[in-house]
């Protein structure tokens, strides 16, 4: 896949529109889910999925020479995130609003993931989602986060223990529907 996204981003440095539609439909998802998974804001997350594909326009031609293209990009998605939480949301009321948001319009069917999940710290939220949701290799987790392999494993151990004692302690038995569930979320398109 990263040679198909490091041709996308060469033909996009020579002026193909083709190229970045299709890249787009590549990584919008995952650049829009990773938004929303640090900001918890549809919204903001829309906004954050455009800087992003703006910013890929501007530098395609260094990116695609970059040997993973995918992780830079997901890199620029973090750091954009939270310049945007950093610069938009000063208050610690529009943070909260921004929350209840998100519980309100989580494209989970059941609220019950959403409500384990949420209760995780964000670094572990985070990491979860890159490692177990987006498909990266621990060391990819590390490298977009900016943290220790070692660490990251240790993050996603502890998220999905924690995840798995919330999840006995409410005697939730059919783990396949929220397995799903997260499926579905991961293959959702931004509006």
């Amino acid at each position: 896949m990263n040679s198909d996204i490091q041709n996308h981003l060469a033909s996009i440095a020579k002026g193909d529109v083709d190229a970045m539609g299709a890249l787009y439909n590549s990584l919008s998802i995952r650049v829009f889910n990773y938004a929303r998974v640090i900001t918890k804001s549809k919204e903001m997350s829309e906004d954050i999925t455009h800087d992003v594909f703006m910013q890929i326009l501007e530098k395609a031609a260094r990116i695609a020479d970059i040997a993973d293209p995918i992780a830079y990009i997901m890199v620029i998605t973090r750091n954009q995130s939270y310049d945007y939480l950093k610069n938009n949301c000063r208050s610690a009321e529009l943070l909260e609003n921004t929350y209840e948001e998100s519980a309100a319009s989580f494209p989970y069917d059941s609220l019950f993931i959403w409500d384990a999940f949420s209760r995780l710290p964000a670094n572990q939220q985070e990491a979860v989602y890159l490692h177990y949701i987006s498909g990266f290799t621990y060391r990819e987790t590390a490298k977009i986060i900016g943290g220790s392999l070692i660490t990251i494993k240790r993050k996603c151990a502890k998220a999905l223990s924690q995840l798995r004692d919330y999840f006995n302690q409410h005697e939730e038995e059919n783990c396949n529907e929220y397995c799903e569930d997260i499926a579905r979320y991961n293959n959702q398109q931004p509006s």
